[in-house]
C-alpha cells in the first residue's frame, strides 16, 4: 500500500514584540540591531548583531524606550541612539497597528493569563 503524500505546512518564524510582548510572525515586526556604531533599523532582518523586534506603532516604541529595548539588546542606550529611535518613532502610527499585525486566534496566551478552571456553567 502506497502512502498518500501529505502536504507540509510551511514554518513561519515567530518573534516577540519588545514593547507589548505579543508573539507574531517575524515579517510583521520591525527589527532593530545592535552594531558597534550603535542601534540601527534592519529592514531586511539579516544584519549581523543582536536584534530586537517591535511593532510599527508608537505605543510599543514608547514602552520599549523606557528600558525593555535596552534590556533586549543587552546594552545602555546612548543619547545618540535615543535620538535615532525617536526619529523613527515620530513617523509611526499612533496606536493602530498596520495590516497583518493583529494576533491570530491560534496565538498562545501570555504566561499568567490562563482562563479559570473548575467554574460551573451558569446555565
Amino acid at each position: 500500500m502506497v502512502k498518500k503524500p501529505t502536504k507540509r505546512v510551511k514554518h513561519i518564524p515567530q518573534r516577540t514584540c519588545v514593547g507589548c510582548r505579543l508573539v507574531l510572525p517575524k515579517r510583521t515586526l520591525m527589527r532593530l540591531v545592535r552594531t558597534p556604531e550603535g542601534i540601527r533599523l534592519d529592514p531586511g532582518g539579516k544584519a549581523a548583531g543582536r536584534g530586537a523586534y517591535l511593532h510599527n506603532q508608537s505605543s510599543c516604541w514608547e514602552r520599549a524606550l523606557k528600558g525593555a529595548l535596552a534590556n533586549a539588546l543587552k546594552m545602555e542606550l546612548t543619547e545618540q541612539d535615543r535620538e535615532y529611535l525617536h526619529g523613527i518613532m515620530v513617523s509611526l502610527p499612533a496606536d493602530e497597528p498596520a495590516q497583518g499585525l493583529q494576533p491570530t486566534q491560534d496565538q498562545k496566551p501570555q504566561k499568567g493569563l490562563k482562563p479559570p478552571t473548575g467554574l460551573k456553567d451558569p446555565a
